[in-house]
């Protein structure tokens, strides 16, 4: 297997521009056949992203193929989490890949209560569920994890 050494530009390093990088060529004239060599650099957008994880606007500079790609995951959520770190060239979106990361590990140890109707009675009842998923509503491993979780590092400026 061949590992390939990817120089990362520094642009790229102030935004979301999944895998996208200043690309070199020729220019060709068409009468002579003349070449002369240009750059193509990438579509890069400033957006406000919604996280509902974060339940905030995160304003990023980002290339319209990544904006395809968020859109294909179902979100920024999604796509951070589904992009391993490997690939993820901005130190500020890794943060918040881990805090989404560390808030999703939360809700999943959370119980859920699912309401029910009796047929004998009218009314709806709630009951929680803890036999619904695996390792849910065990509070020995919520604590665990929890102080593991925790994410205190604030994200880095952006200059």
């Amino acid at each position: 297997m061949s590992s390939r050494v990817v120089t990362v530009m520094s642009r790229a390093k102030r935004g979301l521009y999944a895998g996208r990088h200043i690309q070199f060529g020729n220019k060709v004239s068409e009468d002579g056949g003349n070449k002369s060599r240009r750059t193509w650099k990438p579509n890069v957008q400033s957006k406000r992203l919604f996280s509902l994880a974060l339940d905030k606007y995160i304003r990023v500079n980002v290339t319209t193929h990544a904006l395809r790609c968020i859109d294909k995951a179902g979100g920024i959520d999604e796509y951070l989490l589904k992009i391993p770190d490997r690939k993820v060239e901005n130190e500020t979106a890794l943060f918040w890949k881990h805090q989404i990361a560390a808030i999703y590990e939360a809700l999943a140890n959370t119980e859920i209560a699912i309401p029910v109707q009796n047929p004998e009675e009218s009314a709806f009842s709630m009951e929680v569920l803890t036999e619904a998923l695996p390792g849910v509503g065990d509070l020995s491993k919520t604590a665990q994890k929890s102080s593991e979780v925790k994410v205190t590092k604030e994200p880095p400026t952006l200059s």
